[in-house]
């Protein structure tokens, strides 16, 4: 082709067709400039084509964090929960609206476990960090940064309910009632931890505890926390459920 176009010009030239052979030049150069932007266009489509695919690919990856998540989520909502219903009834039991029983030893204990999400953001790290977030869906796009910005906001407040326990809750209640770790605790870790122990049970005063206004104060913490915490891993549930679908679309 390019001996074609030198020949052409050296028989214009030859003829002293000067005027032809500047329209020829003219032509020449539109035909080379056409042909690089057909080129670039079909690099940029292939490099455009390249960047969906690896931004769908990271989205898989989205998918299966988020369905991690949910399924933790869901396990933390119902140990939220129950620790809930359980500072309720010890409440009902502090104003005595409840008779004091056996439990209290179980609500110590349980009130004590901390709760944390563990999430992993594989998928939305690659996904950001390729400028992958440019190739989905705008909607979708939306949707991801909420639900990640959801997140802080709920690791934000698992830290406050956790130093809550930490620095209050738990010091008080190992040096207040450490008689709690005993065969007659209702929870099934202790009972069986405890079965074999020949030690006579220590007197144990449990309306002593229903008289302990500071623990009840936070045991009404304890309420609070758990109540925001299940509201925001039903949201996380929520928010998650609704973006696998989306992808899965």
């Amino acid at each position: 082709m390019i001996k074609l176009f030198r020949k052409i010009r050296q028989k214009l030239l030859s003829e002293n067709k000067f005027s032809k052979y500047i329209l020829y030049a003219i032509g020449e150069i539109v035909l080379v400039v056409i042909g690089i932007l057909i080129a670039l266009s079909i690099n940029n489509w292939n490099e455009n084509k390249n960047n969906i695919n690896q931004a769908r690919k990271h989205l898989g990856t989205v998918s299966l964090n988020l369905k991690d998540d949910i399924k933790q989520a869901e396990n933390l909502l119902a140990e939220t929960k129950t620790t809930f219903e359980y500072t309720n009834i010890f409440l009902s039991q502090f104003k005595t609206l409840k008779p004091v029983d056996n439990n209290i030893q179980l609500y110590l204990i349980y009130l004590m476990y901390e709760r944390n999400l563990e999430v992993n953001e594989s998928g939305f790290n690659s996904l950001t960090s390729s400028n992958g977030m440019s190739f989905i869906d705008q909607n979708l796009q939306i949707k991801i940064l909420d639900y990640y910005r959801h997140i802080e906001q709920l690791k934000s407040r698992e830290n406050n309910a956790n130093s809550e326990i930490k620095a209050q809750f738990e010091p008080y209640v190992k040096a207040n009632y450490y008689w709690i770790y005993n065969k007659t605790n209702p929870w099934h870790s202790q009972k069986e931890l405890y079965k074999d122990d020949p030690r006579p049970i220590e007197n144990i005063n449990l309306k002593s505890v229903i008289a302990d206004k500071r623990l009840e104060i936070m045991v009404n913490g304890r309420r609070y926390q758990s109540m925001l915490l299940s509201d925001l891993y039903s949201k996380t549930i929520s928010l998650a459920k609704e973006i696998v679908t989306e992808i899965e679309k």
